[in-house]
């Protein structure tokens, strides 16, 4: 079975992508497709949540022995943009078919960190350092907010060596976007693990928060709350929800088919969303 996805022109994240797709997860013993396509032919702009959904899914389909592709952009600075955030030699590398071999990585100075894979807490911190490294070596944004965007990452990326139990492993990206109106950096994590449902649900404490997934989000930035059996872990996560919240940053988490996003006081739940195959958290600070 061949299986093409053809998100919107303007690529935000898998919600652009036709709803049809939530049933072929790349993680279920299901999932038979042959062949997966992702064409980014007609896009106009592709949001870091929808390279990190792009990286992610191709990469389980491969996994499960699909033969894989991306169709970039026809717009080539999009495409160069895309070899940039590390996208195409990521997805190279792991053996996909990239429609353009002519395209390679600039090192934009506008990336902190290219999409890059991680797979436990000791290479989760080796990045943690990196960032920190490229923030101070290339005095990008306002040094203040420094510490705010490698702490950040560290607890997503410590969340995700840990508790994800992603077979492809997980997935660090930050970059700094600059404009006359305002700065920011952006901090990414995505795998395609177990997802935060799951997860939670094998705390005896929390199952009952394990219906659906967007309850076992909401749950899970809760304080003290963990899908370990431990009751002091879980405090990185609550305290990264709060800092956000207080200092007016926004904070996305996608698990599967549940999505919470939350900015200054704003707290919204969606309970039918796309299917991301894994867990995607996303933080935008502003500097």
């Amino acid at each position: 079975m061949l299986l093409t996805i053809v998100p919107r022109p303007d690529f935000r994240s898998v919600q652009s992508v036709p709803e049809k797709f939530n049933r072929y997860d790349p993680r279920a013993d299901s999932f038979r497709a042959t062949e997966v396509v992702i064409n980014l032919g007609e896009c106009v702009n592709v949001h870091s949540p929808a390279i990190m959904w792009c990286a992610v899914y191709l990469l389980l389909a491969k996994s499960r022995g699909s033969g894989c592709r991306l169709i970039t952009p026809k717009n080539a600075a999009l495409s160069s943009y895309l070899a940039d955030t590390g996208l195409i030699p990521l997805l190279r590398e792991a053996g996909i078919d990239v429609d353009i071999p002519w395209v390679t990585p600039s090192i934009s100075s506008e990336i902190v960190l290219p999409l890059t894979r991680f797979r436990n807490l000791t290479e989760a911190e080796d990045l943690t350092n990196q960032i920190h490294y490229s923030l101070n070596e290339s005095r990008r944004g306002a040094v203040s907010i420094y510490d705010v965007v490698y702490e950040t990452f560290s607890e997503l990326a410590n969340n995700a060596a840990e508790h994800s139990e992603s077979s492809i492993g997980a997935y660090g990206f930050v970059q700094f976007y600059s404009s006359q109106k305002k700065n920011r950096f952006v901090c990414g994590v995505a795998d395609g693990g177990i997802g935060v449902q799951r997860s939670l649900s094998r705390n005896p404490e929390h199952r009952e928060y394990g219906g659906y997934a967007w309850t076992a989000m909401e749950r899970a930035v809760g304080e003290l709350v963990s899908g370990t059996l431990s009751g002091y872990r879980g405090i990185g996560l609550f305290e990264t929800v709060e800092k956000m919240r207080k200092i007016g940053r926004q904070l996305i988490i996608h698990s599967g088919d549940g999505i919470i996003t939350k900015s200054g006081k704003l707290t919204t739940r969606i309970t039918s969303t796309r299917l991301f195959p894994g867990t995607m958290a996303y933080i935008s600070i502003p500097t």
